[in-house]
């Protein structure tokens, strides 16, 4: 069995892990009541009961720290678009996904893009592809074409990859900060910005000493819904390799 199991019973309330010593972040600072660490065995299954109950978490990921909800809750985009304080219309979402085949099923792939996908699966590079049908039209941003756009990545860190096989469902993902401010790379910083209105903190002091190391660098965007594919944003993965050179 998983370590997410057993799952949360149907109708049940977040519950908030209570330690029995604080969650201390990496400068030292205790954290509220409702963080746990990601390498805490529980972690999975406080997340996805989190997430299950409509609730945002902040979340480690393969580049930096985020806000997440689940995608198929109803008013989750207008959700974390709050918490931002994102203007008007302005969104800037990711999804998350737990494999191809649910990127498969909200976007439209050409042979050539699910070929770039499967070769960059796991690594930390966003792509912006074509919507299908089934994508709802608060996940998708126009293209130059007008057409409807869909951002996804696959990540690979285990605890990313446990919970998504879990809710095997995408992930709304956004940076953890305030529009127009740099992304927290620091949990009890998004703590007390943030406080109860997230279900749950996941802190990860391996991602804050990498972060301290290199830099809160997010991930590498690339447009593949264009023909060349056009690199957005640089991020963790350099530029010739998320366009798949040799």
């Amino acid at each position: 069995m998983p370590p997410c199991w057993p799952p949360p019973s149907s109708g049940s309330r977040t519950i908030r892990w209570r330690p029995s010593w604080p969650a201390i972040g990496r400068n030292g600072a205790e954290m509220k009541e409702h963080s746990i660490s990601v390498h805490e065995p529980r972690a999975c299954l406080e997340a996805v009961r989190t997430l299950s109950v409509g609730r945002v978490a902040v979340l480690p990921t393969d580049t930096l720290y985020g806000l997440h909800g689940l995608a198929t809750s109803a008013g989750m985009v207008e959700r974390i678009a709050n918490l931002k304080g994102y203007a008007g219309g302005q969104r800037a979402f990711i999804l998350l996904a737990p494999g191809l085949p649910c990127v498969e099923r909200y976007a439209r792939l050409s042979a050539q893009e699910m070929a770039v996908l499967e070769r960059h699966q796991g690594q930390p590079i966003s792509f912006v592809l074509r919507a299908s049908a089934l994508a709802p039209g608060e996940w998708t941003t126009p293209g130059e074409d007008g057409e409807p756009r869909v951002a996804f990545r696959l990540p690979d860190t285990p605890f990313l990859r446990e919970l998504l096989g879990y809710l095997d469902a995408p992930l709304l993902s956004s940076s953890a900060n305030l529009s127009g401010q740099p992304p927290l790379a620091n949990a009890a910083e998004i703590v007390k910005l943030f406080g109860d209105n997230v279900g749950l903190v996941v802190f990860d002091p391996d991602l804050e000493a990498r972060v301290a190391a290199e830099g809160a660098l997010p991930s590498t965007l690339v447009d593949l819904s264009c023909q060349p594919p056009k690199v957005l944003r640089e991020g963790r993965t350099p530029f010739v390799q998320a366009m798949g050179a040799p």
